[in-house]
């Protein structure tokens, strides 16, 4: 299959080092990461180990149509994505969103429509250098076969070749809102405090404030009328910050490099979708804003260093 992964971070190159096995790969980046890919090949360490050598590049400009594009950017630069990659895809290429935060799959549907696959994974990863990214772990990975169950499993079945678990679920929506809730339980409040994921299970008080939080956005989803397949929400954020207690999350990794967050796309679009259905969130407006402000304080510092 020709894959394309568009936004190749940590998540995207990882995934597409494991596809390029069995598949054409190529990753689009940031230059500083493809240009060491190309030149080096994609180095994964910890629970993963070896070289990859996917193609690399900056732009999509020139390349043939895939069979399968992974967008794997930031939410905040998904309309970006789509309008870079709008005359790249074919009328056949499948689409599929791997991303945090929420709207992303609602985005890709109203451009491709039931060629668009939402999708959630826990894999772990992080790029610790050009060309190099630290596998935590392989974690979940969730297609959603809502609207086209064979092209979900072909996505899965190649996921699968290439060594990623990989599942299929009817009921995509509740599983992006699962991971949205344990993401704005965890990132947010792990990032303020400058801690690892497990260090949340560690006290009382903090432990307790996740488990609040993911009440609220809890509330939120089933005034929404989603069906959560994790239910209660917080027993789930406690296993996932067990099972990635080593994990710094995105969102620290981001405020300490000076980096925009997904605080917007995840608490905050918590938030916006509560005040539209009358449902509370304080404390995940609350985390928003001190999230937005360390966020604000800190790129502003990097700017002026």
């Amino acid at each position: 299959m020709r894959i394309c992964v568009y936004g190749a971070g940590s998540i995207g190159s990882v995934f597409g080092g494991l596809l390029s096995r069995g598949n054409e790969v190529t990753l689009v980046g940031r230059e500083w990461h493809m240009s060491t890919v190309s030149e080096t090949g994609l180095n994964l360490t910890g629970e993963l180990d070896g070289v990859f050598r996917p193609d690399a590049v900056e732009s999509v400009n020139g390349l043939p149509a895939p069979d399968l594009l992974l967008i794997t950017t930031k939410s905040y630069d998904t309309d970006n994505a789509i309008s870079a990659c709008r005359h790249f895809v074919s009328d056949d290429t499948l689409v599929l969103t791997l991303q945090n935060g929420l709207g992303n799959l609602e985005r890709a549907r109203a451009w491709v429509g039931r060629r668009a696959f939402g999708g959630t994974t826990t894999l772990g990863a992080q790029l610790v250098a050009p060309g190099k990214a630290v596998v935590s772990g392989r974690g979940r990975t969730v297609i959603g076969s809502d609207l086209d169950p064979s092209g979900a499993e072909r996505i899965a079945a190649t996921l699968a070749e290439a060594g990623i678990p990989s599942a299929l679920s009817t009921n995509v929506t509740g599983e992006i809102w699962s991971k949205v809730i344990v993401n704005a339980s965890i990132n947010p409040i792990t990032a303020i405090l400058g801690i690892r994921n497990g260090a949340i299970l560690e006290n009382e008080a903090i432990s307790d404030l996740a488990a609040s939080v993911s009440q609220e956005g809890e509330r939120v989803a089933i005034a929404l009328g989603i069906d959560l397949p994790f239910k209660p929400s917080s027993n789930r954020v406690m296993s996932v910050a067990a099972e990635t207690a080593a994990n710094r999350s995105s969102m620290l990794r981001d405020l300490e490099l000076g980096r925009r967050t997904e605080i917007a796309q995840i608490n905050g679009a918590i938030c916006d979708i509560g005040a539209k259905l009358g449902v509370p969130t304080p404390l995940n407006r609350a985390l928003t804003a001190m999230v937005e402000a360390q966020e604000s304080r800190r790129r502003g510092e990097r700017l002026i260093s």
